[in-house]
C-alpha cells in the first residue's frame, strides 16, 4: 500500500472531488479572474480562498503602492491563511509563488 499523501496539497469535498489547498491572492483582478472565470480550472478552486483587492487597481509596479495596499489588506489575507492552516490535519509548510 502506497500513501500518496494527496491530502498535503488537496482536500476532498463532500462530492468526492479534490480541491487544492491554494490561496489565490492579487491586488488586481486580471490574473485571478482569468483562472477562475475563463479557464478549464474555474471550478477547481475554493471561492473562499480567493482574494482580490476591492479597488482592483493593483500596485502598478510601484513598491510604495503595493506596500500601502498590503498594509490595508493584510488582516484579511492572514485570516485566510489561518483558516486554511486550521483545516489541515498535518501542516507541513507553505509554497509561495510570486511574480
Amino acid at each position: 500500500f502506497v500513501d500518496d499523501r494527496k491530502d498535503v496539497f488537496f482536500y476532498q469535498s463532500d462530492d468526492e472531488h479534490y480541491i487544492p489547498r491554494a490561496l489565490l491572492i492579487d491586488l488586481e483582478p486580471r490574473v485571478v479572474n482569468k483562472i477562475t472565470h475563463h479557464s478549464p480550472y474555474r471550478d477547481l478552486f475554493n471561492p473562499e480562498n480567493l482574494f482580490i483587492a476591492q479597488d482592483g487597481g493593483g500596485a502598478g509596479n510601484n513598491w510604495a503602492s503595493g506596500f500601502r495596499q498590503g498594509e490595508e489588506h493584510h488582516e484579511q489575507v492572514i485570516d485566510m491563511i489561518d483558516r486554511e492552516s486550521d483545516n489541515s490535519d498535518s501542516l507541513e509548510g507553505f509554497v509561495l509563488t510570486h511574480s
